[in-house]
């Protein structure tokens, strides 16, 4: 289980599963509405393993959205509200603040794309910002399924090429630039295509072989 200390924080970026607006990558493939599904899919998945956590609030991208979504609160502690705007990196930037100018000490923030996200990364990723003043957990695209910090650090959100393949790099030298320790999590990988999410219904077992069947 992860940190129930009220200090810690876990954000969760989310996006309404509408058709067209999520897995757009993935819709060219299977179309727009299963590629919805598969989204909703992977967003219930991760919220039900979350469940256990006291800490946790939802973003959630459009914000017009925020409020038509409580049936993603699974417990009466979660909140949620909208990302705001601008790229990710504004969005990200924000919710550090937001969270750490109300008096966290540890925030920690995850996106939907990365089906393989467990509890005991998240509890290994809290415990490893006790000595380290940042964590990631690197993506195989280049990027990153996490990132948190113990003190607000608004540069680690300034001049990143998001949605490129050296997010991860790119971040790394905002930490050497700054001279803090940055602890590194396991890969994971994103479900954003076809062959990602194909490799994803195999290896949960929900491929097939000539298609994939839902389970929740």
């Amino acid at each position: 289980m992860t940190s129930e200390n009220s200090a810690d924080l876990l954000i969760v970026f989310l996006k309404s599963p509408r058709p067209g607006f999520v897995k757009t990558r993935l819709a060219g493939r299977l179309g727009a509405k299963l590629a919805c599904e598969a989204y909703r899919n992977l967003a219930a998945g991760l919220l039900k393993r979350l469940k256990a956590y006291p800490n946790v609030e939802l973003r959630i991208s459009p914000d017009d959205a925020a409020a038509s979504h409580s049936d993603w609160l699974l417990r009466d502690c979660w909140r949620c509200q909208g990302q705001g705007g601008g790229d990710l990196g504004r969005r990200l930037t924000r919710a550090f603040e937001e969270s750490f100018a109300e008096g966290r000490r540890k925030v920690m923030a995850i996106g939907s794309d990365c089906p393989y996200v467990e509890t005991s990364h998240l509890r290994d990723g809290f415990e490893r910002l006790i000595s380290a003043s940042v964590v990631l957990g690197p993506a195989l695209d280049g990027g990153y399924w996490l990132i948190g910090m113990n003190r607000y650090l608004p540069s680690l959100f300034e001049g990143i090429s998001w949605g490129g393949d050296e997010v991860l790099e790119q971040t790394l030298q905002r930490t050497a630039a700054l001279g803090v320790r940055a602890a590194m999590l396991e890969t994971l990988e994103d479900v954003d295509d076809w062959e990602s999410w194909r490799r994803y219904l195999c290896q949960s077992r929900r491929w097939t072989g000539g298609g994939f069947e839902w389970r929740r």
